[in-house]
């Protein structure tokens, strides 16, 4: 089914803004302010996923404004389950989610969605980066991966929709999320918007990519980037082999994956697990510096890869 732009309906939108450890007062201000400014029928829910005490005090005031639930989850669910639960408590026909490290950086963000606010599927919005290289050293990392990899206008995303999606702004119907739900038994950290993109695709649902981005303002140390991608990449060879049925899907989406049965086809796993082990505490030393190659990053997370593969000594070998 394709879109269709509705400029005469009467809008109805549930903003829904999973929340952990982070400020979410100052985007709640500015997307209400849009959504009143723009006339339309709208609530706003926050939940927070396990914050610190810290978090949930600073965030606590926005319970006091109109149209907002803000909830607090007694322990960390997760990022499917989390988006699960708000999409089966919201109200209103269309779902717009936010992540909550995220600043708007237009004025008519809101205004740029309400006209696909019909037919059925998937809108996403995009993602940006600040132009300038952090002036913390220990945060390039994450700024670098994000303004190559991730920043692509909807021309570009538009090319591969399915795999191009991204949770972190993104407006679908909530009757396509009865249909295709976040797989709540993916744990860990990662690949929770791969397998959704993947199942999308299967159910021939929609899924369009606008210009009409959220400023990524949530920037990791270079540590903890790489630690939640190393889990990341740990999670993707744990469901490569529990999801058998989705191998071919996975090998098309990611990147990883695809140079992983390159190596895996021509019989070279152990080769380059051995050349790896030799070269790891370069690959490492360039990753956590000023100016990490992104080439050198793919090259280590393909090590750990492939290391966890031969560690569970896997019969795809």
């Amino acid at each position: 089914m394709r879109f269709t732009k509705s400029m005469h309906q009467t809008d109805m939108l549930s903003i829904l803004i999973p929340v952990y450890n982070f400020n979410i007062v100052p985007l709640v201000k500015e997307i209400r302010k849009q959504a009143i400014d723009k006339g339309i029928q709208y609530e706003i829910m926050v939940f927070d996923d396990g914050s610190s005490d810290p978090f949930r005090e600073q965030n606590r005031m926005i319970r006091e404004w109109d149209n907002i639930r803000y909830e607090e989850l007694p322990e960390n669910i997760g990022r499917s389950k989390i988006r699960n639960k708000m999409a089966a408590l919201a109200a209103f026909p269309w779902l717009l989610f936010l992540d909550c490290d995220s600043q708007v950086v237009s004025n008519d963000y809101i205004s740029q969605y309400l006209p696909y606010c019909s037919g059925q599927g998937v809108v996403c919005g995009g993602r940006t980066y600040q132009q300038g290289k952090p002036e913390i050293s220990d945060q390039v990392l994450r700024w670098k991966y994000g303004k190559k990899r991730e920043t692509k206008p909807a021309s570009v995303r538009n090319l591969k929709p399915w795999n191009s999606f991204m949770t972190n702004n993104f407006m679908i119907q909530a009757q396509v999320l009865r249909i295709v739900r976040f797989d709540e038994s993916i744990a860990g950290y990662g690949h929770e918007d791969t397998f959704f993109g993947i199942e999308l695709k299967r159910k021939n649902i929609p899924v369009l990519h606008i210009d009409n981005p959220l400023l990524h303002i949530g920037l990791e140390s270079n540590t903890l980037f790489l630690d939640k991608t190393l889990e990341g990449v740990k999670n993707l060879n744990l469901l490569m082999h529990k999801r058998k049925e989705y191998e071919g899907e996975l090998i098309l989406t990611v990147r990883l994956l695809r140079h992983f049965s390159f190596l895996r086809k021509n019989h070279v796993l152990r080769f380059y697990a051995s050349l790896f082990a030799g070269i790891k505490k370069i690959l490492m030393s360039n990753i956590m510096s000023r100016h990490p190659g992104l080439l050198l990053f793919d090259l280590y997370k393909l090590g750990i890869f492939v290391e966890h593969e031969l560690l569970i000594q896997s019969p795809l070998e």
